[in-house]
């Protein structure tokens, strides 16, 4: 049979053959005339939907309306001013993607904050950066398509807050409120983010695919000296290799020439000596303790990465004592002597976190208070003696005390004095609080890690105090909102982020050996309630560690109730489960993180636990009636019993200190506001049972709290992660 078909074959094709069409022995001398074209239907025009603001709920601010004209006239009268527009009138078309409203303002407005309605976090809105100062009538407009698809708003009836920066005595006019089509020059400006965010998935993909790579070679030691380099390593001499030094401004997945040094051909087992400080980038004296190595084939023109990128395994320290904190009891932002020093004592306190805006210290040049000089890389630096003055004070305070202090690393990008502010804002940032260190650049990555060495080499003695930990910038995973480096794929963002803590680890680690640098992480657990999952990014740390050499990070973790606002998480929230996979994990569920430390799967080297402090974490009284604040207590015994109790846990750093009128209407202190009428400053119920927490009278203070939770000991809050 398949010998018929096989001999049937080309008659068939044959018969397929178009049939030849004859020439007409009588040409048409008058043809058809062609049919004239139909006009095109075109598309119905997309008009604008227009927006009001509204008086109900608006906050900090006083509000006039002029019919006539259509004039909003907006004065701020506190430093969190904020106002909601009505509902939309009709649902968004697809095209309606720019926010925009025309103003006049002299002063300006030194940030615009974008909340998406229907529930009002931080999750939901978007920092949309300054309204420039404007005597005439001035066209403000903002993007606003990407978030339309995150928060899936644009619905009938679904509104936005929008909140007009943080000064007071601001005013500004505002019309024409409107979410509208872009015009010719934004979409072209879309299309062109749109290709690059396809240029930044590829990027991803490829920092995925290196970090996961076999290859043929490997860094096997790079230690650092006082001034040399040795770097050692093992090829498989099949070829000439070279030694690559890789800066923290490269990206080594789109490097096809690299800064080559040492080897040669044939041998397996390759060491080079070289200096550790060179004239690199415009960098007189650029340290190479910043720096990677890897392994380099070289075929002619041809360079070929044939390793993983190795930092350096031996840094040489002047410090190296065990910090262990004396309680697990701290508190968080510690920033004022003369407000808290008291409650360092009566609280009994074993650690805090302090504050620290690197803008606020450095400046590439000599003006107002930035008199300190700081020489780094061959450049010098001015850091600012009044800010340095006040961090003497409060470290000198606790190093008295034996309290272990831990340093969150804040890189503010707007609205400063120092011109290193622009450098060390990352180039891609769109906004948001904080901004992720520019690390693209030579003299970028020089003032930050500047700055860093000033801080370290400072704050690594008894004379000013000592930093023992570096929090390396706030809520990573959360990051459009509080380390900003634009809308990113994860890889890529990791990428930069653990570049970040590679810099500050290896300078700290040059005066205390002992110091981990810790990703601060929000609630959020399995499930990206954010831009990433915290369990993601923490493996993504792992993966890091295995192909580049592991070094001592740990986990500033922020596990506040799911709803900020609402204090009974043990009833409240039902998404922090007892699952190794739960959504989120907070003050409910800590054994969930716990378990994830103590795996020695993601231990240091395989043999020592990281360190997890809980560095932001309290429960928010809705009001100052008893029945708020016993619930707020019950909160805090709750979390010192679990946190007491679980290996896992090195910490817990209460936040705040004092209710904060900035914090958008949270009571999450342990004292009042210091403007309340009633008790300023005054401490709440939850004051004494952090004071009692660890102490002889703990069940005395603690246990009247069981029945507001609904248990009959403390054994019933605790559960078994599956």
């Amino acid at each position: 049979m398949k010998r018929f078909l096989l001999l049937l074959l080309p008659l068939l094709l044959f018969a397929c053959q178009p049939t030849p069409v004859e020439p007409d022995d009588d040409p048409v001398v008058n043809p058809e005339p062609e049919p004239e074209p139909q006009p095109q239907p075109q598309p119905a025009e997309v008009k604008p939907v227009p927006l009001s603001f509204v008086e109900a709920g608006k906050y900090d601010i006083n509000m006039t309306y002029e019919a006539e004209s259509g004039e909003y006239r907006l004065v701020t009268t506190g430093t969190d001013p904020y106002i909601f527009t009505s509902g939309l009138p009709v649902s968004l078309e697809e095209t309606h993607r720019i926010l925009s409203f025309e103003y006049q303002c002299s002063s300006g407005i030194n940030d615009l904050q974008v909340f998406y309605g229907r529930s009002i976090t931080e999750q939901r809105s978007r920092h949309f950066g300054a309204i420039p100062a404007s005597q005439s009538w001035t066209e403000f407009a903002c993007s606003i398509a990407a978030d339309r698809v995150t928060h899936n708003w644009g619905f009938s009836g679904e509104n936005l807050r929008l909140d007009f920066g943080s000064k007071k005595n601001v005013t500004i006019m505002i019309r024409n409120l409107q979410v509208r089509e872009m015009n010719e020059a934004e979409l072209q400006a879309y299309q062109e983010e749109q290709n690059k965010a396809l240029g930044k998935e590829a990027e991803a993909a490829r920092i995925g695919v290196y970090l996961t790579k076999s290859y043929p070679c490997s860094i096997t030691s790079f230690v650092v000296g006082t001034n040399t380099i040795t770097v050692k390593a093992h090829t498989d001499g099949k070829g000439a290799y070279f030694f690559a030094d890789i800066a923290p401004w490269e990206s080594i997945t789109e490097m096809t020439k690299f800064s080559l040094t040492g080897g040669g051909e044939g041998s397996t087992e390759m060491s080079a000596t070289i200096d550790r400080f060179v004239s690199r980038d415009g960098l007189p004296a650029y340290d190479r303790l910043l720096s990677r190595y890897a392994v380099i084939k070289v075929e002619g023109d041809k360079q070929t990465l044939c390793s993983h990128a190795r930092y350096a395994d031996e840094i040489p320290s002047g410090f190296s004592q065990p910090v262990v904190p004396k309680s697990k009891k701290g508190i968080g932002d510690f920033s004022n002597v003369k407000m808290k020093i008291s409650d360092l004592d009566d609280l009994g306190l074993g650690s805090v976190t302090v504050n620290i805006v690197l803008n606020s210290i450095v400046n590439t040049v000599k003006t107002g208070n930035y008199t300190i000089e700081h020489k780094y890389g061959g450049l010098m630096y001015y850091m600012d003696k009044g800010n340095v003055s006040t961090l003497d004070k409060v470290l000198a305070e606790c190093y008295k005390r034996d309290i272990v202090v831990s340093a969150i690393i804040l890189n503010r990008h707007t609205d400063t004095a120092s011109s290193a502010t622009s450098l060390m804002k990352h180039p891609e940032n769109d906004g948001g609080n904080y901004s992720m260190p520019n690390l693209t650049a030579a003299k970028a990555v020089n003032v930050y890690a500047a700055v860093l060495d000033f801080l370290a080499g400072r704050y690594s003695t008894s004379t000013y105090g000592r930093i023992h930990h570096w929090i390396m910038h706030n809520e990573v995973d959360a990051a459009k909102e509080w380390t900003n480096m634009g809308d990113q794929p994860e890889w890529r963002y990791m990428d930069t982020y653990v570049k970040s803590m590679r810099i500050c680890h290896n300078i700290v680690h040059q005066y205390f050996s002992n110091a981990s640098v810790l990703i601060s992480l929000t609630h959020s657990w399995a499930r990206a309630e954010n831009q990433y999952a915290c369990r993601s990014l923490l493996e993504d740390l792992c993966k890091f560690s295995a192909a580049e050499g592991d070094f001592m990070w740990g986990v500033a973790h922020h596990p506040y109730p799911q709803s900020l606002m609402k204090p009974e998480f043990w009833r409240d929230d039902t998404s922090a489960t007892y699952s190794a996979d739960s959504p989120y994990c907070t003050f409910r569920n800590l054994e969930v993180i716990s378990n994830w430390m103590l795996d020695k799967a993601h231990y240091y080297k395989g043999t020592q636990k990281r360190i997890l402090f809980l560095s932001e974490n309290g429960t928010n009284s809705p009001s100052y009636s008893n029945d708020d604040l016993a619930r707020q207590a019950a909160g805090a015994a709750w979390a010192w019993k679990k946190v007491n109790k679980l290996e896992g846990i090195d910490a817990m750093q209460w936040h705040n200190w004092r209710d904060n009128r900035a914090e958008g209407g949270l009571r999450i202190g342990l004292r009042r506001f210091s403007d309340d009428a009633e008790d300023p400053s005054g401490k709440k119920p939850s004051w004494y049972v952090w004071q009692a927490a660890g102490g002889s009278n703990e069940s005395t203070v603690f246990d009247q709290y069981l029945s507001v939770i609904g248990v009959s000991s403390w054994n019933g809050i605790f559960g078994t992660v599956q």
